[in-house]
């Protein structure tokens, strides 16, 4: 698949060039600092990218035209900061743009387009509660993600074949140093599930009186829900080599399955 990559110097975004790159798509860069994007890959894998477009990934006709130019099929949008409330958010000017140029490429092909967005753990479901873990939370720590996650659920498939990525706290053993051409893709160990996250069960945080429900999202998210970078991103590039991936429309999370509850 012809893949438009955004947020490539970022933790994940780094590690999704080296995975579509291994899963054989043909990826295609926007960044803003395409210096900053050369001195962290290796000439290996630099060689290995298609093309690398110097843009603003807020804007949307920018993006349309770089989607147009090179063919666009899927996109990957792992752009953005998680920043305190009392500065912009970053995530949600992205998402707009992103999700306007494709949506309007995919009405001018006749064929919406697929992409994978990343969004925060707190737009999936509390388990055994009929509420989302944002409903536990104070807004305005959870505004930018949530934010991400109204503008993409508002969109109609016919119109763009989204999944949304409900991150958890994610880290790597990676050493510093170039990320280098991988020889094959590196096999994720996670659980998926659709709505709300897999391997979910209640603990002892839970079971505190009158404070319970609220501290155990963040106890379970720390402890439990700690996914590697390169793990999800193999999990995201493997599942755009599907035609019709089962979690088109869907808002997904994620757990290693060495971790157990």
């Amino acid at each position: 698949m012809r893949v438009l990559l955004l947020g490539a110097t970022g933790n994940l975004g780094s590690r999704c060039l080296q995975a579509l790159v291994a899963h054989k798509h043909t990826v295609i860069v926007v960044v803003r600092n395409v210096p900053k994007l050369q001195s962290m890959m290796s000439p290996s894998l630099l060689e290995q990218v298609h093309a690398i477009v110097k843009g603003d990934v807020t804007d949307a006709v920018a993006l349309e035209k770089a989607i147009l130019d090179h063919d666009i099929e899927g996109i990957v949008d792992v752009a953005g900061n998680v920043v305190p409330p009392w500065q912009e958010f970053s995530m949600t000017k992205i998402v707009k743009a992103v999700t306007q140029a494709a949506v309007a490429v995919g009405k001018q092909r006749g064929k919406p387009l697929r992409a994978w967005i990343t969004s925060g753990f707190v737009i999936l479901e509390y388990p055994e509660t009929g509420f989302l873990f944002k409903d536990y939370m104070p807004k305005t720590g959870v505004n930018q993600h949530t934010g991400t996650g109204d503008i993409v659920e508002a969109i109609p498939l016919s119109e763009l074949k989204w999944s949304l990525f409900g991150s958890a706290w994610m880290y790597s053993n990676r050493k510093q140093g170039q990320f280098q051409l991988l020889d094959a893709p590196i096999p994720h160990d996670l659980l998926i599930k659709a709505t709300s996250p897999p391997g979910w069960e209640k603990t002892w945080v839970e079971r505190i009186p009158l404070i319970g429900v609220y501290l155990n999202p963040f106890y379970m998210v720390i402890v439990h829900y700690r996914t590697k970078y390169e793990a999800v991103a193999d999990f995201l590039a493997g599942d755009l080599e599907k035609e019709d991936s089962e979690w088109i429309g869907k808002k997904i999370g994620v757990k290693e399955k060495s971790k157990d509850v």
